[in-house]
């Protein structure tokens, strides 16, 4: 199997097996090595009490683009520590994370995020460093 059919799969196995995905209406798109994007729709659910996008949804997308970017190296893993600066309101009809890598070592791994709404307005900007859970250097207790 090639790596695209992996990354095919791999998009299918998030969008398909991820409770918090289906319930937080987010869906990966885009998968190729050390790169994702995921969309999530707005809806009223997410809006704090301003009316625009909760931070803690920015966040969630963020996280989820991170991860879904570290996956598609082919190494599983779990987030370590993450920081996020909000720019903008959010406010649309979505919102598309892009994760990039920035740098990946023997145990951890860096991403950037850029989140825009579907107006490809700039809300907010996340690094998030991940820890890979390959090898032995984890074990589930």
């Amino acid at each position: 199997m090639n790596d695209m059919n992996n990354l095919d799969d791999l998009i299918h196995r998030l969008n398909g097996n991820s409770q918090y995905l289906q319930s937080n209406d987010m869906k990966v798109t885009e998968l190729r090595r050390g790169y994702a994007r995921v969309e999530m729709r707005i809806d009223k659910q997410i809006l704090n009490v301003h009316g625009f996008v909760h931070g803690g949804a920015l966040f969630s997308l963020a996280d989820t683009a991170a991860g879904a970017a570290s996956f598609a190296t082919g190494r599983d893993s779990v987030t370590l520590a993450g920081t996020i600066n909000y720019m903008k309101p959010g406010k649309g009809g979505k919102l598309i994370g892009i994760a990039t890598e920035i740098n990946a070592g023997r145990t951890t791994g860096v991403y950037e995020v850029f989140i825009y709404n579907d107006d490809e307005v700039l809300l907010s900007r996340a690094t998030f460093t991940m820890f890979f859970l390959d090898g032995n250097s984890y074990q589930a207790k």
